[in-house]
């Protein structure tokens, strides 16, 4: 059993069992199975709200419980929080397989912390570097270039 606090400061529970994967796939629509393929990591870690549905319907009986509605489960999902939910639905998830798989699972969500990790540094040094702005405007001006033609080379009516 994973947990996270929300940016609210509420502590929530993340489980997954049998239960939680047939509820997320009602609610949802959301095959939590579907994390062996490892491309449903990646869409709940680029899609705050697809991840904020999934978690929703991960953690519904203790919102329930508590009278959180989905709505407002949502507004504690921002910042910091977003990170530690998702961290603790991949865990849960691993933790939901058995060997060897869970196994296998372990390294993919690794591997992917570390390729994100490294895709992020990657646009922090870029941003960092000197002329980024001058490509930036470079690269703007040939945009505009090419989607405004200039008039100079184009006959006028007769």
């Amino acid at each position: 059993m994973k947990k996270f606090i929300d940016s609210k400061g509420r502590p929530w529970v993340v489980e997954v069992h049998v239960a939680t994967i047939k509820r997320v796939k009602t609610l949802a629509g959301i095959n939590l199975l579907e994390v062996v393929e490892g491309e449903l990591v990646e869409r709940l870690s680029s899609d705050p709200i697809l991840l904020c549905d999934v978690l929703y319907s991960v953690c519904k009986p203790q919102a329930d419980r508590e009278g959180v509605s989905d709505e407002d489960f949502g507004t504690g999902l921002a910042g910091e929080a977003i990170s530690e939910a998702t961290k603790a639905l991949i865990e849960a998830l691993v933790d939901f397989f058995p060997e060897p798989r869970r196994r296998l699972l372990q390294k993919a969500a690794a591997k992917f912390h570390q390729v994100q990790t490294k895709a992020f540094q990657m646009i922090e040094t870029k941003l960092e570097s000197t002329n980024i702005e001058s490509q930036i405007l470079e690269r703007l001006e040939q945009d505009l270039q090419q989607a405004i033609p200039s008039n100079s080379s184009s006959a006028s009516p007769e």
